[in-house]
C-alpha cells in the first residue's frame, strides 16, 4: 500500500461501514518527529481502536514525514481477515472510513499510544477489484480511481469530556472560595448551606461526566488510572462534609465538628490534585497544564489563609451564636450565685443574732439599716453576704444601697474598682481594713 496524508496528530483509515469491528490503519509521527509511526488497531465501537497484534506489517524504504505530510510505503501480511471482519477483494464498493485527529500534539514510537478523539471523520467506498495490481508499492497518483467519497466530513466534539472539566473546574476554582468567604463572614448559615449544595451538584455532575467518557478511551476503560483513583478516594471526605453537620450526627460528640475544617481543606486539595492528573490523562498541552496549576495555587493559597483566619476568629455565624451561649451561661452562673449567697448570709444572719443581737433578715428596719435596702438578686461582681448588690457593675440593690459598713465589709450599691478586681467570686465578701 501507499499512503499520503496531511500530518496531523494523528490520521486513521479502516476496513468496514463503522469503527465497531473495523480493523484500521493509524498514523502518527515517530518520537523524533522524523519518520512514521504506523499502529494496526480494532475498535469494539465507537470509543478509541486498540492496537491488534495479529497483523505483520513491514515498513519499506521511502516512509517518512515530508513538508508535513505523511507518506507511507508498507506491506502488510494476514490483513484479510479479524475478529469481527474480513476483507472482500470481489467487492467493487467496500465500505471505508477515515479519520484525523487535532493539531500536532502526538509524537511517539508505541504502537498503543494514546489518541485524542477525531477531529473529522468521514465515509468513502473503494472498487476492491481496481485496487488489486500486480504487487509491489503503487505508484503516486493525483486522481481517483475506484474511490466515491460517501459525502462531507463530519465535525466531531468532545463535548462530554469537555463538560466533565469545566464543570469540575468551576466547582473547585469559583464556587469553593465564594462558599469559604460565605461561610466566614455571613452570620446567615443558609446561604452557606445553598452554595454547598450546589457546588456538590456541580461535582457530582464532573463525576457523572467523567465516568460516561471513561470507557471511550484505552488509559481510562479501566478506571485504573491516578486520576480515577484519587476522584474515588476524594468521594469519602466530600460525603463526610455532607453528612457530619447534620444535627443528630453532629451531636453525637463535642469533636465531630471540628472536622469541618480540615476536611474542607483535604478535599480540596485531593479535588485540585485530581483535576491535574486528570489534565495528564487527557494529555493537554502543555501551557493548559501550567495555567490550570497557576490557578489552583492561587485559589489554594487563598483557602487555606482564609480558613486559618475563620478558624482563628471564628466564622461569623459562630460568633453570633457563641455570643447567645455565653449570656445564657453568665445568667446561669448568675442564679447559681444568688442561691449560695443567699444561703449563706441566711448561716451568717442567724450566728450573729444569737452571738450579739445583730439585726437579722426578720427586721425588715434593721437589715436595711446594716446592709442596705432588700432588692433585687445581686450576684456575681458586687459583694453578695445580702439580698442586694451589684451585677456587672450595675446597682441591683436599688436607691437605698449604702456605703461600706463600721466593720470595713463592702457590698451594695455600685462596685469600686478595687472591690471589683478582688470580689471575682460570688459570695466571698471583701474587707477593708481601717
Amino acid at each position: 500500500m501507499y499512503f499520503t496524508s496531511p500530518a496531523y496528530s494523528w490520521v486513521g483509515v479502516g476496513f468496514g461501514q463503522s469503527m465497531k469491528n473495523s480493523l484500521m490503519f493509524i498514523l502518527y509521527p515517530s518520537h523524533d518527529g522524523s519518520n512514521v509511526t504506523i499502529s494496526p488497531r480494532l475498535a469494539d465501537g465507537h470509543s478509541e481502536p486498540s492496537p491488534f497484534g495479529d497483523t505483520q506489517l513491514q515498513i519499506l524504504p521511502g516512509t517518512t514525514i515530508t513538508d508535513s505530510m505523511f507518506v507511507v510505503k508498507a506491506v502488510c501480511r494476514s490483513c484479510r481477515a479479524w475478529p469481527g471482519g474480513f476483507l472482500n477483494t470481489k467487492d467493487q464498493s467496500y465500505p471505508m472510513i477515515y479519520a484525523f485527529g487535532p493539531g500536532n500534539q502526538l509524537q511517539s514510537d508505541s504502537l498503543n499510544a494514546p489518541l485524542h478523539r477525531h477531529f473529522k471523520y468521514g465515509h468513502f467506498t473503494m472498487d476492491m477489484i481496481a485496487a488489486t495490481g500486480k504487487g509491489g508499492v503503487p505508484a503516486p497518483a493525483t486522481e481517483l480511481k475506484g474511490v466515491e467519497l460517501q459525502g462531507n466530513m463530519t465535525r466531531d466534539h468532545d463535548r462530554a469530556n469537555l463538560a466533565h472539566a469545566v464543570i469540575g473546574c468551576l466547582a473547585i476554582f469559583l464556587f469553593w472560595p465564594i462558599n469559604v468567604i460565605v461561610a466566614g463572614f455571613f452570620k446567615r448559615i443558609k446561604i452557606h448551606v445553598v452554595i454547598s449544595i450546589f457546588t456538590m451538584v456541580f461535582l457530582v455532575t464532573s463525576y457523572a461526566l467523567g465516568i460516561a467518557t471513561s470507557g471511550e478511551y484505552n488509559r481510562s476503560k479501566s478506571f485504573a488510572s491516578a486520576h480515577q483513583i484519587l476522584a474515588f478516594l476524594s468521594i469519602l471526605p466530600i460525603l463526610l462534609l455532607c453528612i457530619l453537620p447534620i444535627k443528630p450526627i453532629s451531636q453525637l460528640h463535642a469533636s465531630i465538628p471540628r472536622l469541618h475544617n480540615p476536611l474542607t481543606t483535604l478535599t480540596l486539595a485531593l479535588l485540585i490534585i485530581t483535576g491535574g492528573l486528570g489534565l495528564r490523562l487527557a494529555s493537554e498541552a502543555t501551557p493548559v497544564i501550567l495555567g490550570y496549576s497557576a490557578v489552583a495555587i492561587l485559589v489554594a493559597v487563598f483557602s487555606v489563609l482564609l480558613t486559618t483566619c475563620i478558624k482563628r476568629r471564628g466564622s461569623a455565624y459562630a460568633r453570633a451564636n457563641g455570643r447567645k451561649q455565653v449570656k445564657a451561661e453568665d445568667e446561669q452562673d448568675l442564679v447559681l450565685a444568688a442561691y449560695y449567697a443567699n444561703k449563706q448570709y441566711e448561716t451568717e444572719s442567724r450566728s450573729a443574732s444569737a452571738a450579739s443581737s445583730v439585726p437579722t433578715l426578720n427586721s425588715k428596719a434593721s437589715h436595711s439599716s446594716y446592709h442596705g435596702s432588700v432588692g433585687g438578686a445581686g450576684v456575681g461582681n458586687g459583694f453578695v453576704k445580702y439580698n442586694g448588690g451589684t451585677i456587672n457593675g450595675i446597682g441591683a440593690g436599688g436607691p437605698h444601697a449604702r456605703s461600706p459598713s463600721k466593720d470595713g465589709v463592702f457590698g451594695g450599691g455600685t462596685m469600686p474598682g478595687p472591690q471589683y478586681l478582688l470580689n471575682m467570686h460570688p459570695g466571698v465578701p471583701v474587707y477593708h481594713g481601717n
